[in-house]
């Protein structure tokens, strides 16, 4: 007994000692450890986020007299004073009470696909590959990948693990090779406004200003190179640092061609050198995002090649190697990119497909990056990659749900899956457009009909197109219609006839070696991977293992599509904001081939025709502003009929459309756009001029007006747009304690307050449960009786109702504060929500650095040479400063409706490629970097035009 006791005893103090052990030690590390290396393994403990060894010399911050501008800037001046709360104590290199972070960061890695890691022998040969033997990622990988991703937990160390060139799976033969057009530049009308000679108090203002933006530069770039050097963002709060983008310092990259246009050599060189040791085979992530990797890497090398005149060779040779590493993401049956590339060779070594649900914009938005690189080395598969896209989308282009433009979320995989039989047959008749995502495209009215449009948030319902065999678009030859299936538009290449198939894959250059749903490629499944294979499947765990069993036999009922909406899809989004922006840059493409692809120029006008038909609105403003906003459209429905919704939204992403119009207005002689440029413009400059900080906020709501051309101040619109249903309010207030059926006298305790009611009463009276039921409760009856603590006691503890048990005490009857009236709950919104005039709701305060409101203003400047734009561009920049601006660079701020915003401890890498290089040149000399002989593409790197 005694000897049990003593077990207890130490039993009490094992548990004790495993507690204090987990909270005083971050165990969580340990909860991770199963998917990491030993070299990892041996880093636990120590901390992720060491401070790197700053490089020699380090940028002196406020010296800013003296320095040049470049060959079109010379001389020195004084930048124009400005107030900015810079913090004067030395920044410690831990998080404090200023270190914030995003919500959506995430502290979960992205796990990897356990396979077996495989590096193919000297002279295998790539194994005869079936659709029933591509491999998809676990949905957790691939489909739900994060172009921000910080792996914590890995530190900064990249992994032991480095890409190697494997045998493609899905080879395009070198005769299909889709080559770069051919032949001398068209002659593509000017974009850039002849500016006339400035005078000489007009040039000091201007240079003044310039002086300005490129001392925060400085400021901004001097802090990370102190605290951040060869990572890829500052923290600019804490002095830490973070790798969201595979730890290859993304700032450097991405502000290489800033550091030239704003006269730094020095530090150009300087960063030039440190290219050098970037390892573009290995990273701290699992994956590539694609997307962001092409805009901010490939395109920050591109541009700085261009715009140094092709004078450090390594940029262009970094390039390549990172070129060479993304164009394993294309290597998929339809040549469709997997947008989130699982790199390491023991899962790219295997057949894989694009998956079935991507963001638009990455699948869209890596054209001109990769036909420059195709241009420089004269090496056409990289254009073929991202030629191969544009087809695809223009075979989709007027077959969506609302033809010419395409929805946010695409199906890119090529594989439709039939329907599954169920049960219920009404079941799977009812589901079957909505698993399928079979519904047909909408007709819509033509161009100023009353049938095409709606006005700012209203719903329209819109009667799609009876299915007819054999002629309406988007019908097959099954009956089955919709816009994922075979067209007259779509070539065969799509087709779901095998034959057709193989005709179309020789035509887009490519042949699939499968027949789709052949009982032939069924039985290849097993002959296909032999166990010997140098290619064998992944032994993994038994559960993981019948998954990807499961899918790869899934595969064998795959019939070939093109582009398509995702399955089981019950509504869709088109806008020109986040997640589908930079693919109607379209024009930047249609410049870079000279104009001698026309494919661009009439999927750009087809493009912008619906945006203008069905996007854009005008928003209430108190000052009545000619002004437009370009919302985002919802389709919904599964037959029958859709109903079309505008959601008359402001986004800091949309603000870029301003200046898509201006430049397609001058390209493509479109005289008309230039006012719609203008007033998407300024309906940014609006939203940045509303709010007390005069930043613009993320996302916001705005009021829409139903006339675009006049729309003058109506608060009682305002009004109704905050408050739209005052009658429902009125019908259901709050729950109030109503009479008991039984006694007119005696009333029930609400049943919060019989929580709190407690058999011994304090003697101090505001502690007492009824008095303090009632100063809760609102007015309560005037002559309440409270019973003697000890009756009290006696009666709740019978468990029943104290006004029930006596006639001494009479219970406080709830009576509910007045409703307010439409008038004072508007009010009431207006002021704890901080909303401008003509703002309905806030979405996301934040702002997070962006460029795309200065973007527009600059190109605007360029275009027509209004000094409107200038001036605007610069009440801008100060705004930005004062209330981003810290010891050390500029922060995301979590609240531009407030005054004293609190900073979230990021300066993304675009802060410094693109908003301040766009304020910079909005200053400079227009013949610095001139729009006649550049292009600038989504990131603002330069790559310069065909002459």
């Amino acid at each position: 007994m005694m000897r049990l006791r003593r077990y207890r005893v130490f039993l009490v103090l094992a548990i004790l000692t495993i507690a204090a052990f987990y909270h005083f030690t971050n165990i969580k590390q340990w909860e991770r450890a199963s998917g990491m290396g030993l070299g990892s393994l041996k880093g636990l403990g120590v901390q992720d986020k060491k401070q790197p060894t700053p490089p020699s010399n380090p940028l002196a911050v406020q010296d800013v007299k003296g320095d040049g501008f470049g060959t079109s800037e010379g001389g020195s001046l004084d930048p124009i004073p400005i107030s900015l709360p810079i913090t004067k104590e030395t920044p410690t290199t831990t998080a404090d009470w200023r270190a914030f972070t995003y919500a959506s960061e995430t502290e979960s890695l992205n796990t990897p696909l356990p396979l077996t890691s495989i590096k193919a022998p000297p002279g295998s040969v790539p194994l005869p590959v079936t659709s029933s033997s591509v491999l998809q990622a676990p949905e957790v990988i691939a489909e739900k990948g994060q172009g921000r991703f910080e792996p914590h937990s890995l530190g900064t160390t990249a992994s032991q693990i480095h890409w190697t060139p494997l045998p493609e799976h899905f080879p395009v033969p070198t005769e299909s090779i889709i080559q770069l057009p051919s032949g001398a530049p068209k002659a593509i009308p000017k974009i850039q406004h002849i500016f006339p000679e400035e005078s000489s108090t007009a040039k000091t203002e201007r240079r003044s200003k310039l002086l300005s933006v490129k001392e925060a530069f400085k400021h901004a770039w001097a802090g990370y190179k102190q605290f951040a050097w060869m990572q890829d963002e500052l923290s600019p709060v804490s002095g830490n640092f973070r790798n969201p983008f595979c730890g290859w310092a993304a700032t450097l990259v991405d502000s290489l061609d800033t550091l030239w246009i704003m006269g730094l050599e020095d530090e150009f060189e300087e960063a030039v050198a440190a290219v050098k040791n970037i390892d573009f085979t290995t990273s701290i992530r699992n994956d590539i995002p694609l997307f962001e990797t092409t805009i901010r890497y490939l395109g920050g090398l591109l541009g700085a090649y261009d715009v140094s005149d092709a004078k450090y060779r390594i940029l262009l040779d970094k390039a390549v190697e990172l070129a060479e590493v993304l164009m394993g993401a294309f290597d998929t049956p339809n040549r469709m990119p997997m947008t989130f590339y699982q790199w390491k060779p023991a899962f790219a070594s295997q057949p894989h497909r694009a998956q079935s649900r991507v963001v638009l914009a990455e699948l869209g938005s890596l054209s001109v990056e990769f036909t420059r690189l195709a241009q420089v080395t004269k090496e056409p598969k990289y254009y073929d990659a991202v030629a191969r896209i544009t087809i695809a989308l223009e075979q989709w282009q007027n077959s969506t749900q609302l033809p010419g433009m395409w929805p946010i979320s695409v199906d890119a995989s090529g594989c439709r899956k039939p329907e599954r039989s169920t049960v219920d047959p009404l079941y799977q008749e009812g589901r079957k457009s909505h698993y399928t995502g079979q519904s047909p495209p909408l007709k819509y009215s033509a161009p100023g009909s009353s049938k095409g449009s709606t006005t700012g948030g209203e719903r329209q319902t819109i009667a799609k197109s009876a299915p007819d065999q054999g002629s309406a678009p988007g019908v097959s030859s099954s009956g089955s219609s919709g816009a994922h299936s075979s067209s007259s538009r779509v070539s065969s290449d799509f087709a779901h006839d095998g034959a057709a198939s193989k005709k179309a894959g020789h035509e887009l250059g490519f042949s699939p070696s499968f027949d789709a749903g052949s009982s032939k490629e069924k039985r290849l499944l097993s002959d296909s991977l032999p166990s010997n294979s140098s290619h064998p499947l992944p032994e993994t765990s038994s559960a993981k293992s019948a998954a990807i069993k499961d899918e790869v036999l899934n595969e064998a009922d795959c019939e070939p599509q093109g582009l398509a909406s995702p399955p089981n899809m019950d509504s869709e989004q088109f806008t020109l904001g986040g997640q589908s922006d930079s693919v109607l840059t379209l024009q930047k493409e249609y410049m870079l081939l000279g104009g001698l692809n026309e494919q661009y120029r009439i999927m750009y006008e087809q493009s912008v025709d619906v945006v203008r038909q069905h996007l854009l609105f005008r928003p209430l403003a108190s000052d009545d502003r000619n002004m437009l906003l370009s919302g985002t459209a919802s389709m919904a429905g599964l037959k029958g009929a859709v109903e079309f919704h505008l959601r008359p939204e402001g986004t800091h992403l949309t603000c870029f459309a301003g200046g898509m119009f201006a430049i397609g207005a001058k390209i493509f002689s479109l005289e008309a756009d230039m006012d719609i440029a203008a007033q998407l413009t300024e309906g940014c400059v609006w939203a940045y001029e509303s709010t007390v900080t005069g930043i613009m906020p993320e996302i916001f709501h705005a009021v829409p007006c139903k006339d675009k051309t006049h729309c003058p101040w109506n608060e009682t619109a305002w009004w109704d747009a905050l408050d739209p249903n005052p009658g429902f309010r009125e019908q259901n207030p709050k729950q109030q304690v109503q009479p008991s059926p039984t006694s007119s006298k005696a009333q029930f305790l609400p049943k919060p307050l019989e929580a709190k009611v407690k058999p011994v009463l304090e003697s101090n009276p505001l502690d007492d449960p009824l008095k303090k039921a009632k100063r809760q409760l609102g007015e309560a009856n005037s002559s309440l009786e409270v019973a003697s603590p000890a009756s009290q006691d006696s009666k709740m503890a019978e468990g029943l109702p104290i006004a029930a048990q006596t006639d001494s005490v009479v219970a406080p009857i709830y009576t509910p504060p007045p409703l307010p009236s439409h008038e004072e709950f508007a009010k009431g919104r207006i002021q704890s929500e901080r909303l401008p005039p003509g703002f309905s709701k806030i979405v996301s305060k934040k702002y997070i650095l962006r460029p795309e409101a200065i973007e527009s203003v600059f190109i605007m400047w360029r275009t027509t040479g209004d000094d409107h734009w200038r001036q605007k561009g610069w009440q801008m920049f100060k705004a930005i400063q004062d209330y981003t601006r810290t010891s050390i660079g500029n922060s995301a701020i979590d609240d531009v409706t407030s005054t004293m915003p609190v900073p979230l401890d990021s300066m993304e890498s675009f802060w410094l490629a693109e908003t301040l290089k766009y304020f910079y040149l909005l200053f400079s000399d227009p013949e610095l970097v001139n729009l006649d002989k550049y292009i600038l593409n989504t990131e603002a790197h330069t790559f310069k035009r065909p002459t």
